[in-house]
């Protein structure tokens, strides 16, 4: 401090002395001392003062220009003046402060910035010394996620708590254009109160506008503030019609239980049907999570029976997921799911399973190799199966792998698995497999490149009540087997590359032998082996059955073909195509699944992506002899951001009989698009129709959307074709409208559902 600066320090002359100095902070013990202070001055608490609490640390005022009129006790501050009490500041063109009554007034461009990040804006506002109360005129407050709150005046009380009279909230941004427009949507209300304390913003009389049109209206309105990330309190409805459940409204209550665990209790009610109540659990431990899921209902359930369709019953549906960690290489969970009956899931919540799986499980994971423990029980809910579910108790596996050169100059491998698979009144059967294997590649100084592979099966198995559905095995009796498999491979390759100016081209012959004893599948139950996929990705596996229940014996030579073309900016296609011969002619592959001929079927792949408007993925199955398709699946999608459109088809001849007039043949296609209209506007439709073996349509959806930055709005029609017999779910339209307002939550209008030939499907 200069001399000269401190002999006006200590000057008493009354009357108003102005200082005009460079930009100093100063510092205002406000409500612990009285205030002494020339422009510049900082004058602190005694030395014997106790230090100051977080709502008394100093208040630091920094201006160009600072004025201290004595005589009404008077500090003016002016250009660029700054107020900061911890996190809490106050900017403003002038700002002045009465030490008498302890209040700071400031006036033009009035800027408040709140610790949780909230911006204040106004014209004028009035403070205490320690700036957590104010009145504020025409208050605008931008809140940390871009929310927006004005108002004609404001009171904020305590540092938490701020009453805005006469105002509007909204996220949406202004139109650049003309500001003065009403934004996409606003909530106008008498009054809206932000508790910091409580992270809440409360609206009283409030008003719902579109575009400026008032169309919603509601006495009072709460959502959480942007600090908070859930809050208990009442979710948004759904409500609708179904010619299934009738008028119904379904509404969720969310409940924050603690920071690790929270819960949502959801109560249905039908005019068709009784009540429902549901609810979900959450919670994270230190070392896993658990999630529980239920409902419960009272209406009718579906029955063959005409006589039992208008009688009552207690459905519902349970299900539970965890996941616990034990240490670094072990952890262990479940999965439960379980449903009343076949139909209440897709009645009451959409869900078109065919089946429901429940698994409990131990599993360790330690650099290449993996064992678990696993337990399964299923649930059919194809409506009048009547095939009894097994229960696999255990499921046990070790899979190992070993170092690259490990084992003369390859990696070895180890396989192993104990299975038991129980039904009340079907086959039971237990199986221990275990199969040591080894793989080598070796290429050559000329690119020739060569993969062998070795591996022995060693598997036993015990079976009970063999002769008893499902019957999958060849024998009659139950007893014991075994068997012993050894099996090899030697594929060779010899890709050829040819580089060119724009793209460059690539032709890799491929040639395999396989080589393995004649095996005897008789008296073997058959559990995991029944469904033979044979396509270009299994041509050049050892075993092509799904398991090792059934073994692919004898020796046999697969060749094909892979070529394509790259280009080095963009664009590519590709070609696959083989087939394979088998020198033995024991084989057990079924008829019509393409490898029951020693001369197997032919199959190959199409990749063509010319450029990124359009991609094309073709795959087929030939037969050998006649060269008719026996299986067709094509995906393809073309066009540009603007409009793309995409189809799958898919087409499967499972005849077993060569001879057969009536084909066993599955064909179905779908077709859809994406088209966006605008920056906001999209639109997406979609479309599936059965060809074979029963044709029609099945589904049919569109979906129309505007989406901005504050906003999505969705036009939802779909159209339900499935009307299974002596089912309580039956076709039908369902229309929807679906509003997301950001920061405040989702609203669904009343879902219409029509019925076609007197029924319909479920609407949520």
């Amino acid at each position: 401090m200069s001399e000269h600066s401190t002999r006006h320090a200590r000057s008493r002359r009354p009357g108003r002395r102005g200082a005009q100095r460079p930009r100093r902070p100063l510092v205002l013990r406000a409500g612990l001392v009285a205030l002494t202070v020339a422009a510049g001055v900082a004058v602190s608490a005694p030395s014997n003062a106790q230090a100051p609490t977080r709502d008394e640390q100093p208040v630091l005022l920094a201006a160009d220009q600072v004025t201290f009129d004595e005589q009404q006790d008077l500090v003016t501050a002016k250009g660029n003046v700054e107020l900061s009490q911890g996190l809490r500041t106050v900017r403003a063109d002038s700002i002045v402060y009465n030490r008498a009554t302890k209040v700071v007034t400031a006036t033009g461009n009035v800027r408040l910035v709140e610790p949780s990040g909230e911006i204040f804006f106004a014209d004028y506002a009035e403070l205490t010394d320690d700036l957590r109360d104010a009145f504020i005129d025409n208050l605008r407050v931008l809140m940390t996620d871009d929310g927006r709150i004005a108002g004609n005046e404001a009171e904020r009380r305590g540092g938490v708590l701020t009453r805005v009279n006469r105002a509007v909230y909204s996220p949406c941004e202004l139109c650049e254009e003309d500001r003065t427009q009403a934004p996409l949507w606003q909530i106008r209300a008498v009054r809206v109160v932000h508790d910091a304390e409580e992270k809440e913003v409360r609206y009283k009389d409030a008003v719902l506008e579109l575009f400026g049109v008032p169309v919603a209206y509601t006495p009072y309105l709460a959502h959480p503030d942007p600090t908070v990330d859930r809050k208990s309190g009442l979710l948004a409805p759904t409500f609708g019609n179904s010619s299934d459940l009738g008028i119904f409204l379904r509404g969720r209550y969310y409940v924050d239980i603690a920071p690790d665990q929270d819960a949502t209790i959801e109560l249905g009610a039908f005019s068709e049907q009784g009540l429902l109540l549901g609810g979900e659990y959450r919670k994270r431990f230190e070392n896993g999570r658990l999630q529980l899921n239920g409902s419960v209902a009272r209406g009718e359930q579906p029955s063959t029976d005409p006589a039992d369709r208008d009688k009552t019953y207690w459905r519902g549906h349970i299900a539970a997921k965890g996941l616990f960690e034990v240490d670094d290489v072990w952890r262990w969970g479940f999965d439960v799911n379980r449903a009343s009956d076949e139909t209440y899931l897709r009645r009451y919540y959409d869900v078109r399973d065919d089946f429901l799986t429940s698994r409990a499980f131990v599993e360790g994971f330690r650099g290449r190799n993996y064992a678990a423990l696993n337990a399964y029980a299923f649930q059919d809910l194809r409506y009048g199966n009547t095939v009894e579910e097994p229960l696999v108790l255990p499921m046990a596996q070790y899979n190992a792998l070993g170092n690259p050169n490990s084992l003369f100059g390859g990696r070895w491998s180890l396989d192993a698995n104990v299975l038991s698979i129980y039904r009340d009144t079907g086959r039971i059967t237990q199986r221990v497999a275990v199969q040591p294997g080894w793989r080598r590649e070796i290429v050559s100084g000329f690119g020739l490149v060569t993969t062998l592979d070795a591996s022995v099966l060693a598997a036993g198995y015990n079976t009970d009540r063999a002769d008893q559905a499902p019957d999958y095995a060849a024998g009659d009796g139950s007893g014991t087997d075994f068997r012993l498999f050894p099996q090899a491979q030697a594929m060779v390759r010899y890709p050829v590359v040819r580089y060119g100016e724009s793209s460059s081209q690539i032709i890799e012959p491929i040639v395999a032998f396989t080589a393995a004893p004649n095996i005897d599948n008789d008296d073997i139950p058959n559990e995991d082996s029944r469904d033979v996929e044979f396509d270009e990705t299994a041509l050049f596996e050892p075993n092509r059955f799904t398991g090792i229940d059934r073994l692919e014996g004898g020796t046999r030579v697969t060749y094909g073909l892979k070529t394509g073309i790259y280009g080095y900016k963009s664009g590519q296609a590709t070609l696959f195509l083989g087939q394979s011969y088998r020198f033995s002619k024991e084989n057990d592959f079924p008829t019509g699944s393409g490898l029951e001929e020693r001369l197997s079927d032919y199959v190959g792949r199409i990749d063509l992506m010319p450029a990124p408007w359009l991609d094309l993925n073709y795959g087929f199955r030939l037969d050998e002899d006649s060269l008719s398709a026996r299986r067709h699946t094509l995906t393809g999608s073309a066009g540009v951001p603007a409009f793309r459109a995409y189809t799958s088809y898919t087409y499967v001849d499972q005849t077993t009989d060569s001879d057969a007039v009536e084909r066993d043949e599955i064909e179905q296609a779908s077709f859809g698009f994406g088209s966006r209209l605008s920056q906001f506007w999209s639109v997406n439709a979609s479309f599936v129709q059965a060809f074979e073996p029963d044709p029609g349509p099945r589904s049919a959806a569109m979906v129309l959307t505007y989406q901005d930055e504050c906003f999505t709005f969705q036009t939802v029609a779909q159209r339900d074709f499935t009307d299974v017999p002596g089912d309580d779910i039956e076709e039908g339209t369902t229309i929807l409208f679906r509003l997301v307002f950001k920061n405040i939550g989702e609203f669904t209008t009343p879902a219409v559902t029509t019925g076609f030939l007197g029924g319909s499907s479920s609407t949520q």
